[in-house]
């Protein structure tokens, strides 16, 4: 190896992370739920996205697991690393359970029942409410809050949706697992004021309109994510409908690539050029569907 090899930093480790595309239906359109991060924030700072966060040892202590019902179990989505290997049902159940606990921290919306079935009440809610700070600099309270409460993680909510991995050319890495979820009846969605200084629902049409004009600005993964959940509402038209057709939904891994030049150019795993420049990348046996194929191939960096 010579010493110019020998002195390139090998690419970060992503970290696990779950985030939720929290959905309503408002007036015959839906809208999707997205929150602007402070300016100060060392990683999308001041960037739109979809409330989730980080895995945290929390999520998959034996506490916490308890908390999803052995009969419920089964309805955990069976996820897949990169290379298309099976995760181990615990990790799996402890990214639902992140997914949950990073929508309730940013925007008090709770995806838990009671052990027939049936939303937080208004009383449990205030309750909890009243903890939420809390929770986002201990994340192992909220289990005890909704073990207080007897409520259990309604991991039969999420709609496994997408799965995005940083590139290897950014320091900064997340392996992101991205669920649909319907806004629960009679909860409302609440900034956080922590992390975010405001929260807009929108349709994804009009979301892609603001990031296409400039007037919001999202990260390529929230873009992409945005573009095919537009492209779902334009099929199936309701909310429910769209839950019940993207259920079983093939989700593959999306590992861009960033070619540096005049301009950074993002490369997405189906560009017929894809496995030909450097950095990480998926396998090149993984087969995209139509859906994604729709999609750009490449995109400048903004």
């Amino acid at each position: 190896m010579s010493s110019s090899e020998s002195n390139v930093a090998a690419p970060a480790v992503p970290r696990d992370a779950a985030s939720v595309l929290l959905l309503r239906e408002q007036a015959d359109d839906i809208e999707v739920l997205l929150t602007r991060r402070h300016e100060n924030m060392a990683f999308m700072g001041g960037m739109w996205v979809f409330p989730g966060g980080t895995l945290c040892p929390a999520d998959s202590s034996a506490e916490v697991l308890r908390l999803i019902p052995d009969s419920a179990r089964s309805q955990c989505h069976h996820l897949q690393d990169l290379e298309g290997n099976a995760l181990p049902e615990a990790t799996c159940m402890a990214l639902a359970i992140a997914a949950i606990r990073e929508t309730f921290e940013e925007s008090g919306v709770l995806l838990a029942t009671t052990a027939d079935g049936h939303h937080a009440d208004d009383q449990r809610l205030t309750r909890l409410q009243q903890r939420r700070r809390a929770i986002v600099s201990q994340p192992q309270l909220f289990a005890t809050l909704l073990q207080e409460e007897h409520l259990h993680f309604d991991v039969a909510a999420l709609v496994y949706w997408s799965h995005w991995i940083t590139p290897s050319a950014v320091s900064k890495r997340f392996d992101t697992r991205f669920f649909l979820a319907s806004l629960p009846p009679e909860q409302h969605a609440v900034v956080d004021t922590i992390e975010a200084t405001e929260m807009k629902w929108m349709t994804p049409a009009a979301v892609i309109a603001a990031a296409h004009d400039g007037k919001m600005n999202v990260s390529r993964p929230t873009l992409y994510n945005l573009m095919e959940l537009d492209a779902s509402v334009r099929q199936h038209l309701s909310l429910n409908a769209i839950l019940r057709a993207e259920a079983n939904r093939d989700v593959v891994p999306v590992l861009p690539k960033v070619l540096s030049g005049e301009s950074r150019l993002i490369v997405m795993p189906w560009d017929r050029d894809y496995h030909a420049f450097a950095g990480s990348g998926v396998s090149q046996h993984i087969s995209y569907p139509q859906r994604l194929l729709a999609l750009p191939s490449r995109t400048k960096e903004r």
